[in-house]
């Protein structure tokens, strides 16, 4: 059970105030920035709502609570570490810095002087001319620097931080946006006001809110390892709640040395570096876990890795170490991104994963993960081409349950992990795929409602198309350039709709690719309005598929025989881009 020292009220300016002690955020613990447009917009609107019912007078709304934070406080209580509660006074503190650049703006001896003051209270400030600077919130080794150059150094004489350069770290463009967020907001209010007056009292409002109003409960704890405890119990439920960040908590708190502590740092440098979102670094964490393990859901990863790892580094002799571990961890993360991107620079390998992208099937990114450890991505093509089959043929035509292909899949990965040949491991994908005649069935009834795998599945079939023609090869752009059609029209004028209007509407023999972006006016029009558009096009799948048999002529209607016409010679041109498992010649 964990150790609470005290627990006190504190407001925002007795947490991060000039006379109180620095809140530093340890580098062996807790997460980067973290809050998106979504949280800094609830934060902003619960300080509007507080500073409008705080004008009241009313003493039940002098005060807003905004939760607890822990703390692992020293016995006289001269410095304090953060373990929870970074976002909320990192945003304040970003807000603060706001308020602070917009009096300055205002140009008048007064707005600047309250602007300097603020600087010196609530952000960072200079015991003397030769001091360095003292900040008030000192943020772990991941955005300190960044913080500091964007936020905290302050010049007052010119008005403006040294800045800071761009950065590819979630965190910092997170800290970008959380500022730029504020700024517009409260430029918009602002605007409302006749004059400086009347700004500046806003203005003034505003920080007495967030200095004396908001109000936290520091938790304040002896230990890092009490502080982690009431840390999790906090973060059990809700947004807070990171595995990531609890993983490399975890490590740290198991790490036995310096070495190990700089390994796992180094390690999570690496991952922020190399993912452009939060949720990327998530996912790949719980696909390195299932790589080597088998399937875990989301929800239960960390107790999951806290669990086995915990057993694992309490051996005796410590066979296996967070150090290692984040070693592992680093390597497969830069294999990983390869994946994502499609940036293995084996170019038809990189086709393949760019099918995985346009499909959303990362379910088989494990089973690449661990197939890559010990295979060139050349050894892999047949594999991947053979995972795009049964993904293409089971989930997008076929709609069967998805559950049963991530099992599959992943208990494959962990079978690759554990030394598995690629041979094999094929052999098995291969007596998954559904066989010619399941697929070709489902294909002829299938509908895609989704553009996005509606344009994938034609682009494959216009692919086909141009080889079965001899003609030029042509890759088919994304959205923007090419559109997806549905030639019986989502919209039809009343006199044209089908009786079974959504049985047809997406059926795959119903829809095509044209260039161009999607004209409302033209795609809801009979077939003879826009006959010329299809036979115009550049796109065999326009041109050469027979669309003109979704017209009956005779009647001036539309045709369901027709659309299932085109969608049967589709699905035999289907059998070819994706094939069965005798296309790999393997045994099954």
């Amino acid at each position: 059970m964990a150790i609470i020292k005290h627990a006190a009220r504190q407001t925002l300016g007795q947490l991060i105030g000039a006379n109180n002690p620095v809140v530093t955020v340890p580098d062996d613990s807790q997460r980067q920035y973290a809050w998106s447009k979504k949280e800094v917009d609830t934060y902003w609107e619960d300080i509007q709502k507080f500073r409008i019912a705080r004008e009241t007078g009313k003493e039940s709304a002098s005060e807003y609570f905004i939760g607890p934070i822990v703390t692992i406080t020293d016995e006289h209580v001269k410095s304090r570490s953060l373990l929870d509660g970074q976002q909320r006074l990192t945003t304040s503190t970003i807000l603060i810095a706001v308020i602070r650049d917009i009096l300055w703006r205002m140009d008048s001896p007064e707005s600047r002087a309250t602007a300097n003051n603020m600087q010196r209270d609530y952000i960072a400030r200079k015991a003397g001319r030769r001091e360095p600077m003292e900040y008030f919130l000192v943020l772990s080794l991941f955005d300190r620097d960044f913080f500091r150059d964007f936020i905290q150094d302050w010049n007052e004489t010119s008005g403006s931080t040294r800045g800071a350069e761009e950065s590819k770290r979630p965190s910092h463009k997170l800290i970008r946006e959380a500022y730029s967020n504020f700024e517009s907001k409260i430029s918009s209010q602002l605007s409302v006001f006749p004059d400086e007056d009347s700004r500046l009292d806003w203005l003034d409002s505003l920080y007495e809110c967030l200095i004396k109003g908001l109000v936290f409960v520091e938790i304040q704890t002896p230990t890092s390892s009490d502080a982690n405890e009431v840390f999790e119990t906090i973060n059990s439920r809700g947004k807070d709640l990171s595995t990531v960040d609890l993983v490399r908590n975890f490590l740290m708190e198991k790490s036995r040395d310096e070495s190990s502590k700089k390994r796992v740092n180094d390690t999570w440098r690496v991952l922020l570096d190399n993912f452009e979102k939060r949720e990327e670094i998530e996912r790949f964490l719980r696909h390195f876990w299932v790589a080597r393990h088998g399937d875990v859901k989301s929800h239960s990863l960390y107790a999951t890795i806290r669990g086995e790892l915990t057993e694992e580094f309490s051996k005796i002799p410590q066979t296996y170490s967070p150090k290692a571990f984040a070693a592992e961890l680093e390597s497969a993360s830069l294999r990983y991104v390869d994946l994502i991107h499609c940036s293995t620079g084996i170019e038809e390998f990189d086709d393949a994963l760019a099918d995985i992208k346009a499909l959303n099937a990362d379910a088989l990114h494990p089973l690449l993960l661990a197939a890559s450890e010990r295979n060139d991505y050349t050894e892999l093509q047949e594999l991947i081409e053979a995972c795009l089959s049964y993904y293409v043929r089971w989930t997008v035509i076929g709609t069967r349950e998805s559950t049963v292909l991530e099992e599959n899949i992943f208990g494959v990965a962990k079978e690759f992990s554990g030394g598995a040949g690629c041979a094999s491991i094929l052999r098995r994908v291969c007596n998954w795929i559904p066989d010619n005649d399941t697929f070709k069935a489902a294909f002829e009834e299938a509908s895609l409602p989704k553009a996005s795998q509606a344009r994938h599945i034609l682009g494959k079939i216009e692919a086909r198309l141009r080889v079965q023609a001899g003609v030029d090869e042509l890759t088919v752009a994304g959205p923007g350039k090419v559109h997806v059609e549905n030639i019986y029209p989502q919209q039809p004028d009343a006199e044209f709709r089908l009786d079974e209007h959504e049985v047809w509407v997406h059926r795959i023999g119903n829809l095509t690719l044209l260039n161009g972006r999607k004209n409302p006016n033209l795609t809801n029009r009979p077939y003879p309005e826009k006959c010329q558009t299809y036979e115009d096009s550049a796109l065999l799948v326009s041109t050469d598929t027979g669309i003109e048999r979704l017209w009956d002529s005779s009647r001036g209607q539309w045709s369901p025989k027709g659309i299932r016409a085109r969608q049967i010679e589709l699905a035999g041109i289907a059998l070819e881009v994706w094939p069965d498992a005798n296309y790999w010649s393997r045994p099954v």
